[in-house]
């Protein structure tokens, strides 16, 4: 596995944080810090980032050997979407990272936080002590997307908790593009029993195995990286927080994957793109239920008809 990554940084206002990290995410972008100053140490850092405010976005890429020719592909991209195209952005070659660095500068962003009114997810640096009837998980990014922190994850853990709390709870899940495995993970703690965390990158599978390991859930959540079409069998539930275009060019293998009567969450999808994802499903004999809205994001909701 490679250990260096190139950190480009992009410096732009706090209300195009998530569309500009998607941008990149689409382009290679092995993950995001944001950073707009240094740390003071008995200072935490605020959660929401000021709209109007300046931020500088490090984006990791695997070390290539056009740098600039990577930066202009960049700037292609971001002039192709209009609200991105008078932004003037400032994208500039960073420093070559150290793995190991990778997570430090993480910390400055993710902290322990609820999902519902039973779990909880916290990274390894913070204690957290459970209430009566919590349930907590641990989870560090490493090199893959996924701490819970972004609103599509969240929006995901949502979802498969309340499920969950169904007169009739599925029992069974495919989380799709697993990266960090914090679906997976959260998919245990919450009770369901068969889990398949499913990811093509190879690295994303290393960060998913030891949290899940870290977790004691090893035994229980089997991870894949075949792509969707070789996995065998179907689900209850079939969770996929991807972008939006993969989760249209993945419909007929979820469907072929979800039980009678089973349920699809997508999300990953920006809301300027829902419309695209429901046309894209609109052919399936799928019932939609009432989308869910978290900053620029959307998580659909749908359930296979018997």
């Amino acid at each position: 596995m490679k250990d260096e990554w190139i950190a480009i940084e992009v410096k732009i206002k706090g209300e195009f944080v998530d569309l500009v990290s998607a941008v990149l995410s689409e382009h290679g972008c092995s993950g995001t810090v944001v950073e707009e100053r240094k740390l003071d140490t008995f200072v935490v850092p605020e959660d929401d980032l000021n709209l109007a405010g300046d931020y500088i976005l490090k984006a990791y890429f695997s070390a290539v050997a056009d740098l600039q020719s990577l930066i202009s592909e960049l700037e292609i991209a971001f002039d192709t979407i209009p609200i991105l195209k008078d932004q003037n952005f400032t994208i500039q070659p960073g420093a070559l990272v150290k793995q190991e660095d990778w997570s430090e500068d993480w910390k400055q962003n993710f902290s322990t936080f609820h999902i519902g009114d039973r779990l909880v997810v916290r990274p390894s640096w913070e204690d957290y002590l459970p209430q009566t009837g919590e349930v907590v998980i641990e989870i560090d990014p490493g090199m893959a997307f996924g701490t819970g922190t972004h609103g599509t994850t969240q929006l995901c853990l949502e979802a498969i908790a309340e499920l969950r709390n169904r007169p009739d709870p599925p029992l069974s899940i495919l989380d799709v593009g697993t990266g960090s495995g914090i679906l997976a993970v959260g998919a245990a703690a919450l009770g369901y029993q068969k889990i398949v965390a499913n990811d093509i990158d190879p690295v994303a599978c290393r960060v998913a195995r030891e949290n899940i390991k870290k977790n004691h859930y090893i035994e229980q959540i089997e991870i894949s990286e075949h792509s969707l079409e070789e996995l065998p069998g179907q689900f209850d539930v079939i969770v996929a927080n991807i972008l939006a275009e993969e989760n249209i060019r993945l419909r007929d293998a979820f469907f072929n994957h979800l039980h009678p009567g089973g349920w699809l969450v997508l999300s990953g999808i920006l809301e300027e793109k829902e419309l695209q994802v429901r046309n894209g499903f609109a052919d399936l004999p799928l019932e939609f239920f009432p989308s869910r809205y978290r900053d620029e994001w959307v998580c659909l909701l749908l359930r296979r008809q018997n």
